[in-house]
């Protein structure tokens, strides 16, 4: 059976009172009318003087959605069918906020026209092929109280997770009656790490179908529908590191090294290679048995750029 949850019906956090949007059986399709992050916060065109960001309202999901036999000590299965984006969607940075706030001190913001539905003209040295997914998915983690909408749980939420892309399938545990399931934050692009603190956030029509198993899990898991990266695999890679005692610092050094060659070798200004850097980025974890120094890696895909090095 098919089901429908339109735009109006959202909601800003976790609360286990809420009565469920919808209530579903085990199986059954559920057809969603995503708002982007900062959904009546920004419009298309807008600098960042023209916004007003509200992060107790920034995400607007939809749900919950109650699922016929799901139990505690159950697991819920979300197999992610179609992803459509609107036809635009922004990018930015907030003063304290992302892997670099010390560099960039000053808030920006970014939108971007996605009419062709295929990719993202980031500037005019790069363009990323749009890869959609939603940035939140989860089950209510049965906590008290009503909780903020990010950042993760034990129930899965804002997972920001952008291999879950059209075909792939998500596992969350259930810890609540009829699992509570919510989704929301969709996004067009993002690399892994999302490091400016944004990814490419934009409208989306989703349909998942939702399934409960009598199984249980200690922690989210996924599969994809292929290989991780098929869009940008092309033409290889441009790979930085970070190198020390501490992975977050080895991470702000790896991206750095990153804006820096956007910079120097391609022409970016160091804005918009921040910007590359949250939505075609990849935080890899290169070596973590070298005696306490770490090597975290940040890799980009030469097929984004114009032309590619």
């Amino acid at each position: 059976m098919e089901h429908r949850i339109d735009a109006t019906r959202y909601h800003h956090g976790w609360d286990r009172d809420a009565e469920p949007t919808l209530r579903i059986a085990s199986g059954d399709v559920v057809e969603l009318d995503l708002q982007m992050a900062g959904a009546g916060q920004i419009r298309e065109g807008d600098s960042y003087a023209d916004t007003s960001f509200d992060f107790d309202t920034i995400y607007r999901l939809l749900g919950p959605v109650h699922v016929a036999g799901a139990r505690p000590g159950d697991t819920l299965r979300v197999e992610i069918i179609s992803l459509t984006p609107g036809d635009w969607g922004w990018c930015g940075t907030e003063p304290d906020l992302g892997l670099l706030p010390d560099d960039f001190p000053d808030p920006f913001v970014r939108t971007f026209d996605l009419r062709d539905r295929r990719s993202v003209r980031v500037c005019p040295q790069v363009t990323v092929p749009l890869a959609p997914f939603l940035g939140t998915m989860g089950t209510h983690p049965d906590e008290p109280g009503t909780l903020r909408s990010f950042p993760p749980h034990r129930g899965g939420g804002n997972i920001d997770t952008r291999h879950l892309t059209a075909g792939s399938t998500l596992w969350l545990p259930v810890w609540c009656e009829g699992a509570l399931f919510s989704c929301g934050d969709p996004h067009g692009a993002q690399g892994d790490g999302e490091v400016c603190l944004a990814a490419l956030e934009c409208d989306m029509h989703a349909r998942l179908r939702l399934s409960v198993e009598q199984r249980s899990i200690g922690a989210p898991r996924f599969r994809t529908a292929g290989p991780l990266t098929p869009l940008v695999d092309s033409a290889g890679h441009h790979g930085t590191m970070g190198i020390g005692p501490d992975l977050m610092e080895g991470a702000r050094a790896a991206v750095r090294e990153a804006i820096a060659w956007l910079v120097s070798e391609h022409g970016l200004t160091r804005e918009d290679a921040y910007v590359t850097c949250s939505l075609a980025g990849d935080l890899k974890l290169l070596e973590v048995v070298d005696g306490g120094m770490w090597n975290v890696g940040f890799t980009l895909p030469l097929s984004i750029l114009h032309p590619p090095r």
